[in-house]
């Protein structure tokens, strides 16, 4: 095992740990079930958001979860139907989850193993409380939340975090939750030391974006170190965070469940880089994904 600043750093025994066995006879239930809540009509327009939200579900699903629903606006909604047969879209909202009815969001969440929120929701105060909301409902029904992207601002309106919540900031998201930019990754030292104390003052777990990553709880940190920054492109932090939800639905602990997805990230990348060099997209993750854990598929009786 390696270490970086007396902290360990992942190797792939993590994703064979992370991989739990399906049952033979189960049903899609039976293997783990995802709700991502995603998309307004901000930024420059429907087919980008669309696009990110639908690769967030496709990741979760090529993790090997047996179901995931995507929840996007009206204003998107057409557009994420286009882009694939794979995922389940309900509408929620019309521009933006502000505007939308709680209620079958809820509904879908009481049957879920893992609710995934944030990817292009927008920063307006009626989609931050929407989804303030619904992390707080997540965490009193006892589901693994992965707080990502926008959704990281709604975080100080919850009533309550909590070991199944995990938040996956990039430097200024992390300026928004520990009110300073983490120290640059020339200082490591310093870079784990604030996540460590951000994640025990949020009281959660959280994963620290950047070319080394950073997982912490608090008490137990780790850190995932790919060779290449091919995976520096728009998209992938959201396929990231569809591939987390996709091994905490399949049964790991949420804060084992980000490991395993940003150690797999890294690897992917890494092959990409050998493949297409520093020219990839997000869907290339994605496609990626089967190619290096169907080796840790297993079934039980």
């Amino acid at each position: 095992m390696e270490f970086l600043n007396g902290r360990k750093v992942v190797d792939e025994t993590v994703l064979k740990f992370a991989a739990i066995p399906r049952k033979r006879f189960g049903s899609k239930r039976d293997n783990g079930s995802v709700v991502i809540i995603g998309g307004s009509s901000a930024y420059h327009g429907a087919p980008v958001l669309a696009s990110l939200a639908v690769s967030q579900s496709l990741a979760a699903l090529r993790i090997g979860i047996g179901y995931a629903v995507l929840y996007v606006p009206e204003s998107i909604l057409n557009v994420a139907r286009k882009l694939s047969p794979n995922v389940i879209i309900r509408q929620f909202g019309i521009d933006n989850i502000g505007e939308g009815s709680l209620r079958d969001v809820y509904e879908s969440i009481e049957k879920a193993d893992v609710v995934i929120i944030g990817t292009g929701i927008g920063r307006k105060k009626s989609s931050l409380n929407s989804s303030a909301r619904i992390i707080d409902y997540s965490i009193t029904h006892d589901k693994k939340v992965v707080v990502d992207a926008d959704a990281i601002y709604s975080v100080k309106f919850l009533k309550k975090t909590g070991s199944k919540m995990l938040v996956t900031p990039q430097k200024y998201e992390f300026e928004e939750l520990s009110g300073r930019i983490p120290e640059d990754e020339h200082n490591m030292k310093g870079r784990i030391a604030g996540a460590e104390n951000a994640a025990r003052r949020l009281g959660c777990c959280l994963l620290l974006k950047g070319h080394n990553t950073i997982v912490t709880d608090g008490e137990e940190t780790r850190i995932i170190c790919p060779h290449r920054s091919t995976l520096a492109t728009m998209g992938t932090g959201d396929v990231l965070s569809g591939m987390i939800g996709g091994y905490a639905a399949s049964g790991a602990d949420i804060f084992n469940s980000g490991i395993a997805a940003a150690y797999l990230h890294a690897k992917i990348g890494d092959k990409l880089y050998a493949e297409k060099g520093n020219h990839i997209l997000a869907s290339d993750v994605v496609d990626s994904i089967p190619e290096i854990i169907k080796k840790y598929d297993k079934e039980i009786d």
